[in-house]
């Protein structure tokens, strides 16, 4: 039995796929490959996916399923064990990209390979071999906006996703929705509707010298763990630059720093004698 690990990158445009330039009668494929001797069937996927994508120490790995298949080829009777994994992955990468793989699976010279997003109707039609066996159980691609709180509707989602993630979830019970700084013209609160359901939440505190502070970043429970923290950076810093902000601080509650730190945030003190957090910042 050849164990094989498949990896669903997916983002609002679509599904990462990849085709073989020059071996265009292969057809197009998503990353993924055979679970080495010895080897985790996460552990696969992780490494498969970054050696052919070249995007490097992703998390962020589920489950979505295995299957069972059997095949013959070249004369051979190949039963494989395929288990697949949705990665959801960060809204500004390129349109398309390509990558060589250096270490062939089959050996011999380095192939490239050319990766591009198409949407889920058009992965089941053109994805071979029954790769596209999972594709149903993905989660629904949608579309993002982040927005300034101003209906009375957004104000009250924006406190109740900062309300429960933020104090409740971790045992507080001492939020305060109207406090000073949330009515100070320069602070922005801000929320992230996905498919236009409101899903998470950000305060941008805009200060001098092309500075601001990233404030009470929070998901709703049923949305984590699936990107949309990323998805809400990435817009978050797009904004930002539109405002003519180039540097973004941020107060980090330990358990978080490793977020902000793989988005490209990096240890800084910018206010002295704050023991409570983790400070850092991130020049964009």
């Amino acid at each position: 039995m050849i164990e094989k690990a498949l990896v669903y990158g997916t983002t609002s445009r679509g599904l990462l796929v990849f085709d073989e330039p020059d071996f265009p009668e292969v057809p197009i494929q998503v990353p993924g490959g055979t679970v080495e001797a010895g080897e985790q069937v996460i552990d696969a996927a992780r490494r498969e996916f970054g050696e052919e994508t070249g995007l490097l120490d992703r998390t962020g790995f589920r489950i979505l399923g295995d299957s069972y298949r059997t095949f013959e080829r070249d004369g051979l009777h190949l039963d494989l064990h395929r288990t697949y994994f949705h990665l959801p992955l960060e809204e500004d990468l390129p349109d398309g990209w390509h990558h060589f793989e250096t270490t062939p699976s089959g050996g011999g010279a380095p192939i490239l390979f050319r990766f591009f997003w198409i949407d889920i109707a058009s992965a089941r039609a053109r994805l071979d071999l029954g790769t596209g066996e999972m594709l149903d159980r993905l989660p629904p691609m949608g579309s993002y906006e982040l927005v300034l709180v101003e209906s009375a509707a957004d104000q009250s989602a924006y406190h109740r996703i900062r309300r429960t993630v933020l104090f409740e979830a971790r045992g507080r019970f001492d939020y305060i929705p109207d406090g000073p700084e949330e009515i100070k013209e320069q602070n922005l609160s801000l929320i992230l509707k996905f498919d236009g359901q409101a899903i998470g939440t950000v305060r941008l505190d805009q200060k001098s010298g092309g500075r601001a502070i990233v404030r009470l970043v929070a998901i709703t429970a049923d949305f984590q763990n699936q990107g949309h923290g990323r998805a809400l950076m990435t817009h978050l810093e797009r904004l930002a630059l539109s405002l003519g902000i180039n540097e973004l601080l941020v107060h980090s509650a330990p358990d978080a720093a490793g977020f902000y730190q793989k988005l490209g945030f990096a240890a800084f003190e910018f206010e002295a004698g704050n023991i409570e957090s983790v400070q850092l910042h991130k020049v964009i």
